[in-house]
């Protein structure tokens, strides 16, 4: 282990230590404490390198896994998803790591995203804002085929929860095509099921269908600083705007929130605009070990709070480590911040 991060790390026990992360007041079966598992290859999942990452992960003392399978248009205005595609892991593959994953005494929950191919102008929140109606029908038609396949393959292999849709901004207006979609997916499907939303801060009410899930998912990667190394503090005092606008979502809706996905790079101003995966600059292992130190502070003890999934694991035993910039913990000081929280019941 390097010296830096071997100090780094000792800094970071005393200090969760001392303040207390004995998060005790709600039973570990209550919160959901997780971790993204991310493969774009057809055999991602496959083979020992997988599953050494995945038992690296469980060593977080993570209780699940979100587990990431994407289906693939061209562009924005295409109508047709392709989940065969070279880059969409195969339905062997995630059968084969979920087996695992149980092995491991993790529980997954299966979330589908849609990708674009080629149109490096907008992503999939942006899909469908050409449409017209003939348009719409045919998205949705093949949007079902592929997300009804993944709820197939949740009910086949027990799938604790399964993600229905993951910010899919423009299609929202649809209220009463993804109330069908949802309707088709609970005849397949009998577990927990919840609509990852990024759209905390611009459009909190986007999403009209809460009632028919059983979460209220949130993809978070709000600006907390504009700092470039912001202090733990100063990371919490950002959260003080984000939390309330999460319990008057769970109040309305009379549901509790999962937050879906989170995450901070391991580079300089890791904390602005967090989302922004191109961003180039120097290592900071250190803005990415404050950023997880600062969300679970903050997370501890909120009643309508029901989890917390990290973005993002790779099932690449060689990725990470002190050279790293991307949003993976692994062998970084934020590894040892998440274990320790954790470890402790929630």
């Amino acid at each position: 282990m390097n010296n830096k991060f071997l100090s780094l790390s000792l800094i970071t026990i005393v200090l969760i230590l001392f303040q207390g992360y004995s998060l005790l007041n709600i039973s570990n079966s209550e919160f959901q404490k997780g971790m993204s598992f991310t493969g774009y290859s057809r055999e991602a999942y496959v083979g020992p390198g997988a599953r050494q990452s995945l038992l690296h992960l469980r060593q977080t003392r993570a209780g699940w896994i979100s587990l990431l399978v994407t289906g693939y248009q061209e562009n924005i205005d295409s109508t047709y998803i392709d989940y065969n595609h070279a880059l969409t892991p195969s339905d062997e593959s995630l059968i084969e790591i979920i087996s695992y994953a149980r092995q491991l005494g993790l529980k997954v929950m299966l979330k589908p995203h849609v990708d674009l191919l080629d149109d490096q102008e907008h992503w999939r929140g942006q899909i469908g804002q050409s449409f017209g109606e003939a348009s719409w029908q045919l998205w949705f038609s093949s949007y079902q085929d592929f997300i009804l396949h993944y709820a197939s393959l949740a009910a086949q292999t027990g799938a604790e929860e399964f993600c229905l849709g993951c910010e899919l901004d423009s299609t929202l207006e649809r209220r009463q095509d993804w109330l069908t979609t949802i309707a088709s997916i609970r005849q397949i499907y009998k577990g927990r099921l919840v609509y990852a939303d990024d759209q905390l801060e611009s459009q909190p009410e986007a999403v009209t269908f809460w009632n028919a899930l059983d979460y209220i998912g949130q993809n978070l990667y709000p600006t907390l600083s504009l700092k470039l190394h912001p202090s733990v503090s100063e990371l919490c005092a950002g959260w003080r705007r984000i939390l309330p606008r999460l319990e008057a979502l769970s109040s309305r809706w009379k549901k509790p929130v999962l937050i879906t996905e989170i995450g901070y790079r391991s580079l300089e101003g890791g904390t602005i605009n967090p989302w922004d995966w191109q961003r180039t600059g120097p290592v900071d292992l250190k803005v990415q070990r404050n950023g997880y130190e600062a969300a679970l502070r903050m997370v501890r003890g909120k009643p309508y709070l029901r989890g917390i999934f990290w973005w993002q694991w790779f099932p690449d035993a060689s990725s990470g480590g002190q050279f790293d910039t991307s949003y993976t913990p692994y062998r970084k000081p934020a590894q040892l911040v998440l274990a320790l929280f954790y470890l402790f019941p929630r």
